[in-house]
């Protein structure tokens, strides 16, 4: 079946996207080669884990590893947190000196760790010092500024819609919104209408974000104008063939068959592969267990199985987990998305 209409791919700043389709950052998740896999899977955008600022211009180990672009995974953007103009630039340049292509600025957190100390979705409270940040950050490097944003604080305080507009006065290329406040976290449904109110407010794309988890629907949003793109968060959780289905039906208009559960297995276990090689088997198969628990969600057994995740700790073990898996098949319930709660915005 064959859509009317194909969505038209947005374009950020220079970088012509392949399609309206991103992948959020997510802690946790999205390292290289979950990003390498999204990207293969046809992602127009893949990002990093969102990096503190200050750790950044610090030169720390931990916030290095994440800001790892190779060359052939384009574009890759790299996203900060963090409040202080003058540390958000410096850090922006670091990123673009290790192949960033874009530098996002996370405004959504909800997390008390970041809002404490005034970062993620503390500081989009004030429009004024977030406009600051994104023109002092626009200034520091050649490559798009974008910046990802919540609703407002609580349903008292939304302003988005201003807050887009003094970040594209300062210079931001686009603006990716999540359809939530800060004070929901992930409780609800996310608010499409209002996130339609941020692209009617100003020129530049606008991507919606929130309970991106139904192509057709993401698909229709981004037809009809709600949004320029859309970003795939939670909605790719043990399912990562969900960006290649929601690629093909916007770019081709095009709707491509749910994997067999025998075929979840088999893209999960490159998915573990593609970590072995990059991270060593140790590290890998430890990052790995989530994504084999949330693989064998429903299969038969599946209790069973996923305690055995937790002994994992060889590539041996990890085949002959999934070959049970695969095996025991999906029960009568079928498969169902894991919860799963990120620091991404």
């Amino acid at each position: 079946m064959t859509l009317a209409a194909i969505a038209r791919a947005p374009r950020i700043g220079p970088i012509q996207l392949s399609s309206p389709v991103v992948v959020a950052p997510m802690v946790g998740v999205t390292d290289v080669p979950t990003r390498a896999l999204a990207h293969e899977l046809g992602a127009a955008l893949v990002c990093c884990e969102m990096t503190a600022s200050e750790a950044v211009v610090r030169s720390t180990d931990a916030a290095m590893a994440l800001l790892d672009f190779p060359g052939d995974v384009r574009p890759a953007a790299a996203q900060l947190v963090g409040g202080d103009a003058t540390v958000m630039a410096e850090a922006a340049r670091v990123c673009v000196a290790r192949g960033a292509q874009i530098v996002d600025v996370n405004l959504g957190c909800p997390v008390p760790k970041v809002v404490n100390r005034g970062s993620g979705a503390a500081l989009a409270r004030d429009i004024h010092a977030t406009a600051q940040v994104i023109e002092a950050m626009v200034r520091a490097v050649p490559v798009p500024v974008t910046a990802k944003m919540r609703l407002g604080w609580d349903h008292n305080t939304i302003n988005a819609p201003e807050l887009a507009r003094a970040l594209q006065d300062a210079g931001a290329a686009a603006v990716s919104v999540h359809g939530r406040t800060r004070n929901q976290k992930y409780q609800g449904r996310a608010d499409w209408a209002e996130i339609a109110r941020v692209k009617e407010a100003v020129q530049i794309p606008v991507f919606g974000s929130g309970d991106v988890d139904d192509a057709d629907l993401a698909a229709e949003r981004v037809r009809s104008g709600v949004v320029d793109g859309v970003v795939v968060a939670r909605g790719l959780l043990g399912n990562l063939w969900f960006v290649h289905q929601l690629v093909t039906l916007l770019t081709s208009g095009e709707r491509v068959a749910d994997l067999s559960f025998a075929e979840r297995i088999a893209l999960t276990r490159r998915h573990v592969e593609k970590l072995c090689a990059h991270h060593g088997d140790e590290r890998a198969l430890r990052i790995g267990r989530k994504y084999v628990a949330w693989a064998v969600k429903g299969c038969n057994g599946a209790a069973r199985l996923r305690a055995r995740v937790q002994e994992m700790d060889t590539r041996e073990r990890l085949d002959a987990l999934l070959d049970s898996a695969v095996r025991a098949g999906l029960g009568p319930g079928g498969w169902y998305r894991p919860a799963f709660t990120s620091g991404e915005g």
